[in-house]
């Protein structure tokens, strides 16, 4: 008997001299790194859709400027780009009207449901809708190399040709991380409903 109040004693002992733990960031800290968060996402949104509507507006107007007066490879090429770009405006204003939707004032398990749905549509657009936006692009881009070669110094259209697949084999490559990112963060949303 006299063991286990020794054992005892040294477990009392123990516990008292325990320092309390206190949690390393607060419910309302996490509700501002949730906001700053949106933000983010929010600007790297806006971002996208001002490149490809200044990419748009270009190709419109040298449409306007060049392709507008004979059915040609050219014009269809131009007008391919063009409506690729303005599919791709469309999914991502979508995502961003989405994304606005989400309340992260919500309990956590609703807010990581709405948020999964979320990453859920930004899957089935970069799984689906990306690569048909991508290669209707290339097919338009393609379409008005024929044009260039006659219009331009072989040097020039080198160039052209260069940059251009150049340019989009490195896009590819920028989407693909940002698209992995995005499959991240819905990966770690995937388990958090899991353990719920």
């Amino acid at each position: 008997m006299c063991t286990n109040m020794k054992t005892f004693d040294e477990l009392e002992n123990i516990w008292k001299k325990q320092t309390e733990i206190k949690p390393n960031i607060t419910s309302d800290q996490i509700i501002e790194i949730a906001k700053k968060q949106a933000t983010k996402i929010k600007r790297n949104h806006m971002g996208t859709l001002i490149t490809i509507c200044i990419t748009t507006v270009i190709l419109i107007l040298y449409f306007f400027g060049f392709g507008l007066y004979s059915l040609s490879f050219f014009s269809i090429g131009l007008g391919l780009m063009i409506l690729s770009l303005v599919f791709r405006i469309f999914f991502e204003l979508d995502s961003l009207k989405k994304f606005k939707k989400i309340n992260y004032e919500l309990s956590f398990i609703a807010y990581s449901h709405q948020i999964t749905q979320f990453y859920q549509w930004r899957r089935i657009i970069h799984f689906r809708m990306t690569p048909i936006i991508y290669v209707i692009y290339i097919i338009g881009f393609s379409l008005l190399l024929p044009t260039f070669q006659k219009s331009f110094s072989m040097g020039f259209f080198v160039y052209i040709l260069i940059s251009g697949y150049g340019f989009l084999i490195g896009f590819i490559f920028f989407m693909r991380k940002k698209i992995k990112e995005e499959m991240k963060t819905l990966d770690f949303l995937k388990k958090i409903h899991v353990l719920s």
